[in-house]
């Protein structure tokens, strides 16, 4: 049985990339990855006055409602989807999920970000696709 990872944080790149792992590897066990970073404060307008471990906790929960969105989305090509959620630097906890749970393929949208944010912190596909020891399907 293959393990196929989709790192999802909810755009349209990333519900893509769902639906690009449920129509290619339908008999896989496909694995939704939500990872919350601990590294920068997003939104951080929209957390004024709270702690830093509060924001983390929001982004969970924020994560956990964008996976559930996954789920349907994948019981519409009548696929089971697994979920996780995960803290950290988003590109260490993929490989370090990859390496992990014996991922055989990474299904991912090509960014989330827009220009601005992705000028500054980068694609993790591009990150991730250039150390993860297993194939990678980015999805554009």
């Amino acid at each position: 049985m293959t393990s196929v990872l989709v790192p999802f944080d909810g755009s349209a790149l990333a519900q893509q990339a769902v639906e690009f792992a449920c129509e290619r590897f339908p008999e896989a066990d496909i694995t939704a990855l939500f990872v919350v970073d601990t590294t920068v404060t997003h939104q951080p307008e929209k957390y004024v006055g709270v702690k830093l471990g509060e924001i983390y906790e929001q982004r969970e929960s924020e994560g956990a409602a964008l996976l559930e969105e996954a789920e349907t989305l994948a019981e519409t090509y009548d696929v089971e989807l697994t979920t996780a959620i995960e803290h950290g630097r988003p590109v260490d906890e993929i490989l370090d999920y990859v390496a992990d749970h014996d991922v055989d393929h990474v299904v991912l949208g090509s960014h989330s970000h827009d220009r601005f944010e992705r000028f500054f912190l980068g694609s993790i596909a591009e990150r991730v696709s250039e150390r993860v020891p297993v194939p990678v399907t980015i999805v554009r």
